[in-house]
């Protein structure tokens, strides 16, 4: 039997099918694994000091504006008193880009929330100051940004 009958029986041909359907499976897998990530959904970080946690919660992480909510957390007790000013502003520094410093709304005790209009995709800080009156911290974010 030469080479060339034995790749027309039902065996060869069903093995070359399920080669070909694996080969198309393990492209497929590929191509989703080179996708990138960015999504619609909202993403939060949490970040903190000695004092307190920061969790920045972005509504829409991706270009033109969107939501930004920030919640503030003491990691003793409560707070008594004034609630701190919460400014937060936007800055993506391989392009020398930055949003205006935009002042948070206090909704309730550590509770804020603002709006930024992102101009472009890429790598965005969020730099979020918290002023206390007698002290202020900063924390940063840094997060991607999708067209």
């Amino acid at each position: 039997m030469s080479a060339r009958t034995a790749s027309r029986t039902p065996m060869a041909r069903f093995l070359y099918g399920v080669a070909a359907a694996l080969l198309t499976v393990s492209l497929a897998l590929v191509a989703i694994g080179f996708l990138p990530s960015w999504t619609d959904d909202a993403i939060s970080l949490t970040s903190g000091s000695a004092t307190d946690e920061v969790t920045l919660t972005v509504a829409r992480p991706r270009t033109g504006a969107t939501d930004v909510d920030i919640r503030l957390a003491p990691r003793r007790g409560e707070r008594s008193g004034r609630p701190p000013t919460v400014t937060l502003q936007a800055v993506m520094p391989t392009h020398g880009h930055a949003t205006p410093a935009a002042h948070a709304r206090v909704h309730k005790p550590g509770s804020y929330s603002t709006a930024v209009h992102l101009m472009m995709p890429g790598r965005w800080t969020f730099h979020v100051s918290v002023d206390y009156g007698t002290r202020s911290d900063q924390f940063d974010f840094p997060l991607a940004i999708s067209g």
